[in-house]
């Protein structure tokens, strides 16, 4: 048996767990129901626009974060990979080798290498889910 869209397995967790139907969820999201069908069946690609999947998070009670990375895209609060050739090292080593790490150098010990430092980013709420994108970084 294959294994399912992860897009779809995690759109449909909410559905059941907010108990919504597929038109009443597309009703409350702005989207079209023929459209989205064609998406949890696998039959479209999810879509593409980050408003529009943290919006689909929103009404589902789902973490945005989470959905967007499972929609095949990179959401906004990563934008700390394209700035940072270690950490996109270390992010990618996680996620290809199901989150076990292996020795890199000084990432593995916890240490980043000596060089400029980027000013400290400022401190945003945290929240008690802990998401996919706090698991990978």
């Amino acid at each position: 048996m294959a294994s399912r869209d992860p897009f779809a397995l995690r759109v449909e967790a909410g559905l059941r767990g907010r108990g919504l139907t597929l038109r009443g969820f597309c009703r409350a999201a702005g989207l079209d129901a023929s459209f989205f069908s064609k998406v949890l069946a696998g039959k479209r690609s999810p879509p593409s626009d980050e408003g529009m999947l943290r919006r689909i998070a929103e009404v589902l009670g789902l973490d945005a974060v989470e959905l967007i990375v499972a929609a095949g895209r990179i959401p906004a609060e990563w934008s700390a990979l394209w700035d940072d050739a270690v950490l996109f090292k270390e992010v990618h080593a996680r996620a290809s080798t199901g989150g076990r790490v292996t020795p890199m150098g000084p990432i593995a010990c916890g240490r980043r290498p000596a060089g400029p430092r980027r000013p400290p980013e400022p401190q945003t709420e945290i929240l008690p889910h802990k998401g996919l994108s706090e698991e990978l970084l």
